[in-house]
């Protein structure tokens, strides 16, 4: 008999189409919300001891692609001897170490125990192990947020502060936890936090693909060079930036769109000093290759007012793999 499901949730990921690295100085940033996410299910585990976690996290073919058991002892996660050496389990270790402090924080400082806090995972800990699986919809390598979705999924399991936790975890902006949170597509600010929700629409006669070159960039290690740039020439930047997000909110025709593109990639070959990836790949693209994210991996789009010699373009790079925009990203039909 299938042990009861203690808590199951779902939250999308997200795709950046401007404002990359600049959004961390305050420039608008455009987000999609993807069709595809990350959801978790919990389930007792009577047959390990309390204070333990069995976590699988399956990628999108229902393979698992990380594996870790760990224990709490003395208000510290650690793991066990076979699965310590690994990053990935080593991130989810300082992840749930995290979140166990926000909500022993948020206990203590409540006068008097809540009802709440006897369906706690804390609460359930204290009983038996607990079995913990993830899915991922999508390939890891396309960067549509398997670390933000987690943050989500974490926060909205032990009912703790989902910002207070990314910015335990992570050096990013925070838009992709956002996204993951409201499910929406949003124009975000990062200080002060300001988000406006919105509806992205196709430009009529385009042809918008998000196109996977098979590669990965870490995001992370992009954050710590830029912030290594100068002050100056990033702060100068941020208002130009932030022009063309709103810009490209506000339903562009496909023109206007590959003008705005242009221009971005522009601006932020001067702040990065390197090419955009419509330099060094896009020769005879009848369109803009725009990088989604970091630059040098992940997935790009693909934008073009002359679709049939795009696709043709496109199809001649037999290590790419491209899809409409629609399939994986949440489009306003209206």
């Amino acid at each position: 008999m299938a042990e009861p499901i203690l808590f199951s949730q779902r939250v999308p990921g997200k795709i950046l189409l401007s404002g990359e690295y600049l959004v961390l100085d305050g420039a608008t940033a455009l987000g999609l919300v993807s069709r595809m996410g990350q959801s978790i299910r919990v389930e007792a585990d009577p047959q390990s001891p309390p204070w333990t976690l069995s976590w699988t996290a399956l990628d999108m073919d229902g393979k698992p692609w990380m594996e870790a058991a760990l224990v709490l002892e003395n208000e510290c996660w650690s793991l066990s001897d076979d699965s310590a050496e690994v990053p990935e389990n080593q991130r989810l270790m300082q992840g749930l170490q995290a979140v166990w402090d926000l909500a022993s924080e948020k206990q203590i400082s409540k006068s008097s125990p809540s009802t709440s806090a006897k369906q706690s995972p804390a609460h359930f800990l204290a009983q038996t192990g607990l079995r913990v699986t993830t899915s991922l919809e999508f390939p890891r390598r396309w960067g549509l947020g398997s670390s933000s979705t987690l943050i989500a999924l974490l926060a909205e399991w032990w009912d703790v502060d989902a910002r207070r936790l990314y910015a335990m975890v992570q050096n990013g902006s925070g838009y992709d936890l956002e996204i993951a949170l409201s499910g929406q597509s949003m124009l975000f600010n990062r200080e002060p936090l300001q988000i406006q929700t919105l509806d992205f629409h196709v430009p009529p006669g385009s042809m918008l693909r998000l196109v996977d070159p098979g590669s990965k960039q870490i995001s992370s290690a992009e954050v710590s060079r830029y912030r290594n740039l100068s002050l100056q020439t990033r702060t100068e930047a941020v208002p130009r930036i932030s022009k063309i997000s709103e810009a490209l909110a506000k339903g562009p025709t496909i023109q206007e769109m590959l003008n705005l593109l242009r221009d971005h990639d522009e601006i932020l070959e001067g702040v990065l000093g390197q090419p955009c990836l419509h330099t060094t790949e896009g020769n005879g693209f009848p369109g803009r290759l725009k990088s989604l994210g970091a630059w040098g991996g992940d997935l790009f789009l693909a934008a073009s007012d002359q679709p049939s010699l795009a696709m043709e373009w496109l199809d001649n790079h037999l290590n790419w793999t491209s899809f409409p925009l629609e399939d994986l990203i949440q489009i306003s039909k209206n």
